[in-house]
């Protein structure tokens, strides 16, 4: 008689708690160093400046603005976050990597041909050098998964809490990161120690999945420590106005309100204006164009969106897709603002420590980013093809790697119609999730874990 499939908490190996952290603290200083305390741009700094003063708004959920003031409280100023996040990624990622393949040797290999990808994309390498909150969504994302995981290695239902907290963390800190671990969240209510046989592990997991994410929405309403309720952002804004303007240069047409266009502002102006990378590179000042502003005109911009959209589709899912394009390293000049290059000017006295050192590793990300190898999309190629053959074969592992494909997609795709620039940071969760989907499988194809 046949003997029935174990489940995959059986099929698990160990997580190699010493090369996993031994990779991690290689990896994190060599990716720290050049760019100590780590780059920061407009946003970033305005999180570490909340840190200082409070919270002024939800625009940016504040919770880079927590990890800033923690991170100040140690004494650690800035690198504290950037220290933690680093080595959260590469660790979570190591021990994900040891835990799906049996084969520690095949596994540390695994972990170094993720660190390779890294270094190789700067889709990948640039984000991670910039205190951006897409590197901590990321990392948090990666600790959910490690840590659910070692729940079920080990049957401890009490680990799947720290998990779901780690999840929650990274919705907490983009909006949109719910997409990224939303069928994970699923597969774990469903099955929460992965096949391990458990009495009270599925409604302790929902109510903890309801904490978290409540947890996660509550951070962005009220801010600590008074617990005084913001005002909600008009976090479409910007990307409601770039579709305006991107249909109008489609159409041939002005669609834009009064309070935006100044009079005498024609199509063939915003044809001149338009570029899908960026919503401030196509409001910046071009000769012979009208000054476009930036702004909601009263709520002009609102109302006029859904109209026009309505009435001119096709060109605006032409100009999603010249977004899109943009966004995944599909254009001809590859991929856009892979990294900050540097920390803004400063009251804070925040200064790069190596400034020749980071110079020259981001000539290196910017001599690379034109590259046709080093683009983004075939990460999302490369987890699509190796993590469907690798559920094909090992059907133990299909429900968790469908739903960690189900994040690397679901997260772009959301993308797609909510984005206001083709910035690489905004894939960089998924791209990080695809990397380690496609490393994983590509270990269960050659070490086949769960055959004996």
């Amino acid at each position: 008689m046949a003997r029935p499939p174990s489940s995959l908490a059986t099929q698990l190996g160990e997580p190699g708690w010493l090369a996993s952290l031994l990779f991690a603290a290689v990896a994190t200083a060599l990716v720290c160093y050049p760019a100590w305390p780590g780059f920061m741009s407009y946003d970033s700094l305005f999180a570490y400046q909340q840190a200082r003063y409070g919270v002024q708004t939800m625009l940016w959920p504040p919770l880079h603005t927590y990890m800033f003031q923690v991170s100040e409280r140690l004494g650690a100023s800035t690198w504290g976050v950037f220290v933690f996040q680093t080595a959260t990624l590469f660790a979570s990622a190591a021990v994900v990597l040891h835990l799906f393949v049996r084969n520690r040797a095949v596994a540390f290999l695994l972990c170094v041909a993720f660190a390779a990808v890294i270094a190789l994309s700067p889709a990948v390498l640039g984000p991670m050098l910039a205190h951006w909150r897409d590197v901590p969504t990321a990392s948090f994302a990666l600790l959910g998964l490690a840590l659910w995981l070692l729940a079920a290695r080990y049957g401890q239902p009490l680990l799947l809490a720290p998990a779901i907290l780690a999840f929650g963390c990274a919705v907490a800190l983009r909006y949109n990161a719910f997409v990224l671990v939303a069928c994970l969240l699923a597969l774990m209510v469903w099955s929460p120690l992965l096949g391990r046989p458990t009495r009270f592990a599925r409604p302790f997991v929902v109510v903890c999945v309801v904490g978290a994410l409540g947890l996660a929405w509550a951070s962005t309403q009220w801010r600590l420590p008074d617990l005084l309720r913001m005002p909600a952002p008009a976090s479409l804004g910007g990307t409601q106005q770039f579709d305006l303007i991107g249909i109008s240069a489609c159409a041939d047409r002005n669609y834009l309100p009064p309070g935006i266009a100044p009079p005498g502002t024609s199509a063939y102006h915003l044809r001149k204006a338009y570029d899908p990378r960026h919503l401030h590179m196509t409001l910046a000042k071009r000769p012979g164009v009208p000054a476009l502003l930036e702004g909601e005109a009263g709520g002009q911009v609102q109302r006029a969106w859904l109209p026009v959209i309505l009435k001119e589709p096709v060109c605006y899912l032409s100009h999603r897709t010249a977004v899109f394009v943009e966004q995944m390293g599909m254009a001809k000049d590859g991929v856009f603002y892979p990294t900050h290059a540097g920390i803004d000017a400063n009251s804070f006295g925040l200064t790069l420590a190596h400034p020749e050192l980071s110079a020259q590793v981001v000539h290196r990300i910017l001599e690379s980013q034109p590259s046709l190898w080093t683009r983004p999309f075939w990460l999302y190629v490369l987890a699509l093809v190796l993590g469907g053959m690798a559920a094909l074969r090992e059907r133990a592992y299909a429900p968790l790697l469908l739903a960690m494909l189900a994040g690397v997609f679901a997260y772009p795709a959301l993308l797609f119609v909510a984005s206001p620039a083709a910035d690489a940071r905004y894939i960089f969760p998924s791209n990080v999730l695809g990397a380690l989907v496609a490393l994983a499988s590509l270990g269960l194809l050659i070490a086949r874990p769960g055959r004996r």
